[in-house]
């Protein structure tokens, strides 16, 4: 299968410059010509957001209408505020599976990988997947990764100019001629809620608001859609959240903020590990920052590390210097003795407690570059 992008194309316009029959051959051969014994698979990255999310479950649903068979495959629960993408207020149920390649599932006759194009943040699926042959369609709106990285087996289906990337699985179901009903129209509109924040980040477009226009009359209850999204603190989550910016330290004249969360936080008031997202996205809002970096344990000698910044400052190459990825204004990786010990030449240190300060000293120099070389 040839790796494609189809970057110049108009995820409004069904008809625009870009035909996905053309730019993804392979992939549009068996979406078209499904039959009931055609299976799909439904992913995105590792700590998934309310983008790739919403896209799967938008894209279940289109799936279903069709007769196709699907499933979707991710690699932890959805976080408690995106549970309604999945659940019989949206539309019909969509379940969801952890990926255990252990179990030896049967291979599906595609994948369709939504919201990222490093096949990194998919390990062990993408592995898995090479392993068995299994091609792979990318739906994405963020730069594009090295060609190195990705598989022969993926094609993609990306606009570097939408705000979401339900935009852009809107206009591949355009041109699949595929019906967009209620329960489509309010997944696609929940991706576009959470990835422009409330139409905040629109990329200087009015793109965004014509597709809300268009799903709106079709969207159940669209209040709910902002309320779970963007609106959903309750009593605990706000005490873990003034827990979280108690510890923010602000950083090179205003310029970077810093978090560092442990266990016992979430543990202490019931928190989801997505709500650090929460807090990494407020200490971005502090006027003068411009960079935020949130660390946060996820078990004894393991740290996530969850970078964000403002438009014209770039976190991308500081998450890639610690094997992770993302695009330029959200990233992340997850971080061991191990893997941090391969950058620096240097002995794992037995003591986990010392990891997120060894972390803080081989990330901070280089946002502070970015800092200073952007401003």
């Amino acid at each position: 299968m040839k790796s494609c992008s189809n970057g110049g194309m108009s995820p409004s316009n069904s008809t625009g410059k870009s035909s996905f029959s053309n730019t993804a051959p392979a992939s549009f051969q068996i979406l078209a010509g499904a039959t009931r014994d055609t299976t799909v698979w439904l992913t995105t990255h590792r700590q998934a957001d309310g983008d790739g999310l919403a896209c799967e479950a938008a894209f279940a649903a289109a799936l279903r209408s069709q007769g196709i068979n699907f499933k979707t495959i991710n690699f932890e629960a959805p976080g408690t505020k995106y549970q309604f993408l999945f659940d019989d207020t949206s539309g019909q149920p969509v379940p969801v599976t952890i990926f255990d390649p252990d179990f030896a599932p049967k291979k599906p006759d595609l994948i369709v990988v939504f919201d990222t194009n490093d096949m990194r943040l998919l390990e062990p699926l993408s592995s898995w997947a090479n392993e068995h042959g299994v091609p792979r369609l990318i739906i994405d709106h963020h730069e594009e990764l090295p060609a190195s990285i990705a598989s022969s087996l993926t094609e993609t289906w990306v606009d570097k100019k939408a705000a979401s990337s339900g935009e852009v699985l809107l206009s591949l179901l355009d041109q699949l001629g595929w019906t967009i009903d209620s329960s489509i129209a309010t997944r696609l509109y929940a991706s576009l809620v959470f990835d422009t924040q409330n139409f905040r980040f629109i990329r200087a477009s009015a793109n965004s608001h014509t597709i809300a226009a268009r799903l709106l009359p079709l969207v159940k209850d669209p209040e709910r859609i902002h309320e779970y999204l963007l609106a959903n603190l309750t009593p605990s989550k706000l005490g873990f959240m003034a827990q979280g910016l108690s510890r923010m330290r602000i950083e090179a004249e205003g310029r970077l903020a810093v978090v560092v969360l442990e266990r016992d936080i979430f543990h202490r008031y019931g928190a989801d590990p997505s709500d650090s997202g929460d807090v990494v996205d407020m200490a971005l809002n502090v006027h003068s920052v411009k960079i935020a970096m949130l660390l946060r344990e996820e078990a004894p000698g393991r740290w996530k590390v969850s970078l964000r910044s403002k438009k014209g400052f770039s976190v991308l190459e500081a998450a890639e210097n610690v094997f992770g990825g993302g695009h330029r204004n959200a990233a992340g990786a997850t971080v061991t003795w191990e893997s941090l010990a391969t950058k620096t030449n240097a002995a794992p240190d037995p003591s986990a407690s010392n990891l997120p300060v060894a972390i803080e000293a081989r990330l901070k120099p280089l946002l502070l570059e970015e800092i200073r070389r952007n401003m």
